[in-house]
């Protein structure tokens, strides 16, 4: 026998009360995490673009001359500084009325908001654990934007070989399964390649599965028309490894990992409550719809 409907209301409505306050909570985590987590992504994206220039690219940055040297420096951190500005976006405050035009409701430019929300993203656990994976989605996509841009544009400056696959430039994760991290360097790849891969085998590699790419190396390696392998190496920005670099970042992400964990709990109660809700009515539309035979 289900509980009575009145009850199980009551328990949803508790469960959507107890929403609202972890999305405020998830907030401010998100908002202090953010405030600390953009220099050190500015600095680990700068660091990364340095190391390739100094220590595994040295003789094709000191080829081009001290103009285009300084220009390029000057686009690469304008390019970083400028994904990471993307990535800052205007929140309402919670039950902010969405049309309010108020100045505070400018984007700031700097990486210390969240992406803007309706207002009843946070009305149940399962809209707030939506939320929260978009915004983790977001943040992830802004890391692949930063690596594909810089890897790019060192490779039209010609820092970076001119015949790189897709997924390596792009900072596909198949790529990084191939590879791994560089003379441990945080947030940079290293894989091997064959110098005269065709741009053929450039476009397709990106939609071969990890079985299929480990089997294309060891082909090149025991064939007997063995190409010319070079070790290429590239940006790829890693959440784990950007949080590992800062403490205070680091303690952060634990607090967050923290409410992430309530966010299931509550989702899943409210799940079983809802079916809950859904069995109780049917037994009550069971009752009113039944009458004994004669």
């Amino acid at each position: 026998m289900a509980k009575p409907i009145e009850q199980v209301e009551q328990d949803l409505h508790q469960l959507r009360t107890n929403s609202s306050e972890l999305g405020r909570e998830l907030t401010a985590a998100y908002r202090s995490y953010f405030g600390c987590f953009a220099p050190t992504l500015k600095q680990q994206s700068i660091q990364g673009c340095y190391h390739l220039c100094t220590n595994f690219y040295p003789e094709a940055f000191l080829k081009i001359n001290y103009d285009r040297r300084a220009q390029l420096l000057k686009t690469l951190q304008r390019v970083i500084i400028n994904a990471i500005a993307n990535l800052a976006v205007h929140i309402e405050q919670s039950g902010k009325p969405s049309n309010d035009d108020d100045d505070d409701d400018e984007p700031t430019g700097e990486l210390t908001a969240m992406p803007a929300m309706p207002i009843d993203w946070f009305a149940t656990p399962s809209s707030l654990s939506t939320w929260q994976q978009n915004l983790e989605g977001e943040l992830t996509h802004s890391l692949k934007e930063i690596s594909y841009k810089v890897n790019l544009l060192l490779q039209q400056a010609q820092i970076m070989p001119p015949n790189i696959p897709k997924p390596i430039l792009e900072a596909n994760p198949d790529a990084d399964r191939q590879g791994g991290n560089t003379a441990n360097v945080p947030n940079l790849l290293s894989v091997l390649i064959g110098q005269n891969i065709d741009s053929r085998e450039e476009d397709d590699l990106d939609d071969e599965d990890e079985d299929e790419l480990d089997a294309k190396l060891e082909n090149l390696i025991q064939g007997d028309d063995l190409p010319e392998i070079i070790q290429i190496h590239s940006l790829y920005l890693r959440l784990a490894e950007i949080e590992f670099s800062n403490v205070t970042v680091l303690s952060l992400r634990k607090n967050i990992s923290q409410l992430t964990s309530k966010v299931k709990m509550l989702k899943r109660e409210y799940l079983q409550k809802q079916q809950e809700l859904k069995i109780a009515e049917a037994e009550a539309a069971w009752r009113n719809s039944w009458f004994e035979s004669p």
